[in-house]
């Protein structure tokens, strides 16, 4: 490995003529960015918050014998589309726009799609989506301007990329996911259309009598017919049939059922958008990556000299410019696709390499020189040519590139270069600092040390705390019912509201006393392999034994406008020093005071006896 500076390319592999990407031209292609409003994140919120409010108005169906209720088709399709359209809003801007207008089309002009909603609502629904469509062309836009910067700053030279014409642009396992997920959908369609016919065929058959109500269960009545035979029948809303009333019953035979409610098909319903949505999401991301992929095969590409690195937390291809030598700002980032090995490539040399980056996965991340085919924008494909320490490696990226600003969380692997660790000029402000920088403002302390929830983390447990409890308000006051089924997410939610109220880290003499939500986790110091602060979590790696993880620590966004950086990456930096520094280690154990205790099962006791109330009530 080349300690003076990033792995070179040989002469070889570098197309004529191609220029290198300076950071100034980078700088101003990373300036184009998308503004605030136009970010996916609001317009997704607009659209949710008046879509929640038009539901609201909706009055809930009185099914009649005049007027039988039926299967809901309108509103399926308008919710499915909806779902869709969100999923879009984050990933593909020119798919969400072609999404959109039949939408909003279908909230204008069809009055089944939104019920009895009242016109304010509609309308209310119509601008968040005229807003997300601004959103979603200005982003489009920025995409361009940074393809043109690009080309610019590639000064008209292009060269084919070198990808394989014959290999999958994608992958086979999405597509077989896709077609698999749709298949079913398809079929669950058609078992919701055979049942509608049968139902239709069956009571056109049958005879009308009218029936008293005698008596009525969770999901069904009883009924007297005028002959005195008593039936049961299966019904969705039993509590609009009062004991004694008449009603309409179709019997045919063994067959029976009221006027007012036809075969409800909403379990067919269910499986058709469990299926269908990830299906269409499936393919639509394989489309998006063959077209990616056929637009870089398309003719000669414009090609940049700059940097490359792999991200160790995240697996991401990350890009610098040339000149940026000591990686401390990325301009973008992508997940790569690895292209077949070149026919002269070395097969030992390549496994041996794969062998070395298996055994360094906690290893500083290493520059390479590289070469970029492709105007990158934000979103379009883009392939590279990366130096290796024994092969060359080519990759195209998988997803759509991506951006980066200075932010925290978006930083891969620290340059290897021949300067000592913690010195590189020009760190990023974001980049987490060496155990060497975050050691030099500690000091030894005799007590053991401890990083726990703040003012913000409690905040962010006691909301989730309460938004818990209003979710079970709604699910269970009804009474049983399929809206059971998402109790199935209870466990996930209460697991991060315990760990935002109550997560505590203790480093004493020999290691650490992880405080979860439902356990205190002891890791010795040389058992301790690594320390991540994963967005809003903190992972904790250790020999021999599976991750410890705290799942959620506070609100990573507001702790940095506050403080500069969030509790997380405070515990991880420090966690770090003490790892490699033992002199800065507390020189007793903690006591059994001090090592925490795990809140998780008392707040299990408390949402049990909330949802015990709920349903007295």
């Amino acid at each position: 490995m080349n300690g003076d500076g990033p792995i070179p390319l040989s002469a070889q592999d570098i197309p004529e003529g191609a220029r290198p990407w300076r950071l100034a031209d980078g700088e101003r292609w990373r300036a184009v960015e998308t503004a605030r409003w136009a970010r996916p994140l609001w317009a997704a919120l607009a659209l949710l918050a008046t879509a929640i409010h038009a539901t609201a108005t909706v009055s809930e169906p009185v099914c009649t014998d005049a007027a039988p209720c039926g299967p809901e088709w309108w509103g399926f399709a308008l919710f499915g589309a909806g779902l869709l359209l969100l999923h879009l809003l984050f990933l593909y801007p020119g798919a969400a726009l072609l999404c959109l207008a039949p939408v909003l089309a279908l909230i204008l002009l069809e009055p089944g799609a939104l019920g009895d909603a009242d016109a304010t609502a509609r309308l209310a629904v119509v601008l968040a989506g005229l807003f997300a469509a601004a959103g979603l062309q200005h982003r489009r836009e920025v995409s361009r301007r940074q393809t043109a910067l690009a080309t610019e700053a590639a000064g008209g030279v292009r060269h084919p990329a070198p990808l394989d014409p014959h290999a999958s642009p994608g992958g086979r396992i999405a597509l077989a996911v896709a077609a698999f997920l749709l298949l079913v959908a398809g079929a669950a369609l058609w078992q919701a259309l055979a049942g509608i016919d049968r139902d239709r065929h069956r009571a056109a058959g049958a005879t009308a009598h009218q029936a008293q109500v005698t008596e009525r269960g969770e999901d069904s009545l009883t009924v007297t017919l005028p002959g005195g035979e008593s039936r049961t029948l299966s019904v969705a809303y039993p509590e609009d049939y009062p004991e004694g009333a008449t009603i309409g019953v179709l019997v045919d035979g063994d067959w029976a059922r009221t006027v007012a409610e036809p075969y409800d098909a909403f379990g067919w319903q269910l499986i058709i958008l469990l299926t269908a949505l990830p299906g269409t999401a499936a393919l639509l991301h394989r489309a998006a990556a063959r077209r990616r992929t056929a637009a870089l095969r398309d003719g000669p590409q414009p090609v940049l000299r700059v940097l490359a690195a792999e991200g160790r937390d995240d697996s991401r291809t990350y890009i610098f410019a040339f000149d940026d030598r000591t990686a401390s700002r990325p301009l973008l980032s992508f997940y790569g696709w690895p292209e077949p090995a070149p026919e002269d490539a070395d097969p030992d040399a390549m496994a041996e390499e794969i062998r070395e980056a298996l055994r360094g996965g906690e290893r500083d991340w290493v520059l390479r020189d590289a070469v970029l085919y492709g105007a990158p924008g934000a979103g379009s494909g883009a392939a590279v040519v990366m130096a290796g320490t024994r092969t060359l490696t080519v990759e195209r990226a998988l997803t759509g590139v991506r951006p980066e600003r200075d932010r925290a969380g978006t930083r891969p692997r620290r340059a290897t270069t021949t300067r000592r660790r913690g010195t590189e000029p020009g760190r990023a402000a974001h980049r987490a600092p060496a155990p060497a920088d975050t050691a030099a403002t500690m000091t030894p302390s005799r007590e053991p040390r401890r990083w726990s929830a703040g003012a913000v983390s409690r905040a962010v447990g006691v909301f989730l705390l309460l938004f818990n409890a209003g979710c079970l308000w709604l699910l269970l006051h009804d009474g049983a019912g399929l809206n059971w089924f998402l109790l199935l997410g209870l466990p996930g939610a209460v697991n991060m509201t315990v760990c935002a109220l109550s997560w505590r880290v203790t480093a004493d003499a020999h290691g650490l006393w992880i405080t979860g939500p439902w356990r205190v986790h002891r890791i010795a110091w040389e058992e301790l392999t690594a320390v991540r602060a994963d967005g809003d979590a903190l992972r904790f790696s250790a020999k021999g034994r599976p991750t410890v993880n705290l799942p959620i620590t506070g609100f990573r966004a507001l702790e940095h406008r506050r403080h500069g950086t969030s509790g997380a990456e405070r515990a991880r930096d420090e966690i770090r020093a003490l790892h490699a520094y033992p002199d800065l280690r507390p020189p007793r154990d903690a006591s059994a005071r001090e090592q925490g205790f795990a809140l998780g099962p008392v707040i299990a006791v408390l949402i049990a006896a909330w949802s015990a109330l709920v349903l007295l009530l």
